[in-house]
């Protein structure tokens, strides 16, 4: 039997690396403008972020339901394959729950489910270790339980241009520590037990950006190294280049805040994504 690995589009995967690691994506859902669209797939980043910024209802999000799940677990059992199912942290998202009550409603046993405590990049970073792990063989549970062990390896670091996003999206969380400030500075925030807790409120974007690449580089050594914009690719280019000290370009995974991340970072915003090597 083959180990199959299923995620969200809320881990921001490019569709090149998505296609080459067979891995499965289930969109996430956006309300925008009384529409709803499935993320990266009937609504792209040029188009929700151009709707984001225009005056008009503020966007909203929904998990994969319970028979979009079913859907999925059906193909992949009825090709003879088991199902290593990653996501986006439960603190951000009901996305587990609807995976939950899939695998319960098929009797899944060949169904393993992982909370990445994660978001976006990061957890694409975890759902790319967790392919690799699963083409180099081994069971289900012993796949799964390397992929728990190695969760702690991977880390997000987002640079926003404001937090009134991820303010008016309810996700503020830790971050409403920053709320009093926000005015002049441009915060960065960590992945940290399932959501995003302040790190700290550089004045200007250069700093922010300078910062990133400094947070990012006491992780070292680095196993992975990915960036991330929303609508920005010459400043995520730049941030990059700042972090070839750490792996050489053209191993760098440049990705975009889809929609459903969109949602809450909002425009002009940048990130990094490290795995790191285990110390």
């Amino acid at each position: 039997m083959t180990v199959r690995i299923v995620t969200d589009s809320s881990a921001d995967l490019p569709a090149d690396l998505v296609q080459q690691h067979g891995i499965t994506v289930l969109p996430c859902y956006v309300l925008v403008d009384d529409q709803t669209f499935k993320d990266g797939v009937e609504i792209k980043p040029d188009d929700f972020y151009r709707r984001l910024q225009a005056e008009g209802r503020f966007p909203t999000t929904a998990q994969p339901t319970v028979a979009d799940f079913q859907e999925v677990y059906r193909d992949l059992a009825g090709q003879g394959d088991q199902v290593l199912s990653i996501h986006v942290s439960g603190k951000l998202s009901g996305t587990l729950n609807s995976a939950e009550q899939a695998k319960v409603s098929l009797n899944g046993e060949e169904i393993e489910i992982v909370d990445s405590q994660l978001a976006s990049i990061p957890l694409g970073l975890a759902v790319l270790a967790a392919a690799t792990t699963a083409y180099e063989g081994g069971s289900l549970q012993e796949v799964a339980e390397k992929v728990r062990q190695e969760l702690s390896l991977h880390h997000g670091l987002f640079a926003l241009d404001t937090l009134e996003y991820l303010h008016k999206g309810g996700r503020i969380g830790k971050a409403r520590a920053f709320m009093g400030s926000v005015l002049h500075v441009k915060p960065i925030l960590r992945l940290q037990d399932g959501e995003a807790h302040p790190v700290e409120r550089p004045r200007n974007r250069e700093r922010a950006m300078r910062r990133l690449v400094e947070l990012a580089s006491e992780l070292a050594p680095v196993r992975r190294l990915a960036v991330i914009h929303s609508t920005d690719p010459d400043r995520m280019a730049t941030l990059k280049q700042g972090l070839t000290g750490l792996l050489p370009a053209d191993q760098i995974i440049e990705a975009r805040f889809g929609s459903t991340l969109g949602t809450y970072i909002g425009p002009d915003a940048l990130g990094v994504a490290v795995t790191q090597e285990p110390r």
